[in-house]
């Protein structure tokens, strides 16, 4: 019995916060009530208009989010800001332990030598007590869902009709400058120099911490070929015309002019997909299949432009220009293109604000709370 209770407890540290944050609210009303009745009229007046003083302390403790976030034991640092799936999984570990906790202290009960009907109550008890470790996970998984699940408010298209290469919407206030460079896990990549390069080929990790200027790969023709045939380009569109891609696919530039010849165009640098773009709105970072590869310099630019007759003999053209920083492609088909994430900008994204998601790490405390 002694050690079925032990286990409960522990299962049951986060009701055991909330109940000592209420008994000190109650100890508090409790003081200031037996000062009211002891003092004089004088000090019982002075104590009236401090009234206002305790119940704020009061809301305070019940209603303040990093409170909340303590007895709940839901960690607020800093390295989930750009990981809410890491907080879930988080989350998700700590509750099955405790509610493999709580099933280990009803077979505990359950078998022990004391009276039937002691046990018989323990063991209800604590079988009834799993149902709220069930809907902390419940609430989890749709917190998880808002955010790893997330869609702009301009993608009103059904979720049924998304593209099976869409792997996610990445809402824009995660991405670029939000990197805090004193949070440690939050702050942009250590690597991130002109002579050392981040060697992480995750499309998420490269939109959230990489979006200002950086080139993620070597040009394509330097790369040694287990690295060649997958390469990763950036390209910038219209919003409507992201979310068209994310429930289809893209659909390769058939009018003139095209630099490249006809085909889907994609930079090199996301910093450079600026200059480069006819449209804005949306910043996409894809994945694409190279296959045979036509590299070409600013004077052989004319033997592809406005063509596709280097579709026969070839997949991709590369074009490497005498800055490598505005390096682009053109694939000639969407196959190519693997996977994809997407960035929608603010201007066309209400959701955010309205989810009140750029505010939800705003009142962390002591890096955590």
């Amino acid at each position: 019995m002694i050690t079925g209770f032990i286990l409960d407890w522990i299962g049951s540290l986060a009701p055991t916060l909330i109940g000592l944050i209420i008994a000190f609210i109650l100890a508090i009303f409790a003081l200031r009530t037996l000062v009211h009745l002891c003092c004089s009229n004088k000090n019982r007046v002075r104590s009236s208009d401090d009234s206002s003083v305790t119940v704020g302390c009061a809301v305070f403790l019940l209603c303040s989010r990093p409170m909340n976030r303590f007895v709940a034991l839901n960690c607020n640092c800093p390295c989930y800001i750009p990981r809410p799936r890491l907080r879930f999984l988080v989350r998700l570990a700590l509750l099955l332990f405790a509610i493999l906790l709580r099933v280990l202290a009803i077979i505990l009960y359950a078998t022990s030598k004391t009276n039937t009907a002691s046990k018989a109550t323990l063991a209800f008890a604590c079988a009834f007590s799993i149902i709220f470790p069930l809907s902390s996970i419940s609430l989890d998984f749709y917190q998880y869902r808002v955010w790893w699940h997330y869609r702009p408010s301009c993608d009103t298209l059904p979720r049924s009709t998304m593209s099976k290469k869409h792997i996610r919407y990445i809402p824009y206030h995660l991405v670029g400058n939000n990197r805090n460079d004193m949070h440690m896990g939050n702050k942009p990549c250590d690597t991130m120099s002109p002579d050392v390069k981040c060697r992480n080929r995750n499309l998420e990790h490269l939109i959230i911490f990489h979006l200002d200027d950086y080139k993620p790969q070597e040009r394509w023709g330097l790369l040694p070929p287990s690295e060649a045939a997958n390469y990763v380009g950036f390209h910038r569109t219209k919003a409507e015309f992201a979310i068209s891609i994310a429930h289809s696919d893209f659909h390769p530039s058939m009018t003139p002019p095209q630099m490249l010849g006809f085909g889907v165009y994609f930079a090199r640098s996301i910093e450079h997909t600026k200059g480069k773009a006819r449209n804005a709105g949306a910043l996409i970072c894809a994945e694409i299949r190279m296959g045979r590869v036509k590299q070409i310099t600013v004077n052989q630019i004319d033997t592809v432009r406005n063509s596709k007759a280097w579709w026969k003999n070839y997949d991709t053209v590369y074009y490497n220009h005498e800055n490598d920083d505005r390096d682009e492609f053109c694939i000639k088909d969407p196959a190519q293109i693997l996977r994809w994430v997407i960035v929608v900008d603010e201007e066309n994204d209400t959701k955010v604000g309205e989810y009140r998601l750029d505010t939800e790490f705003e009142d962390t405390w002591c890096g955590c709370i």
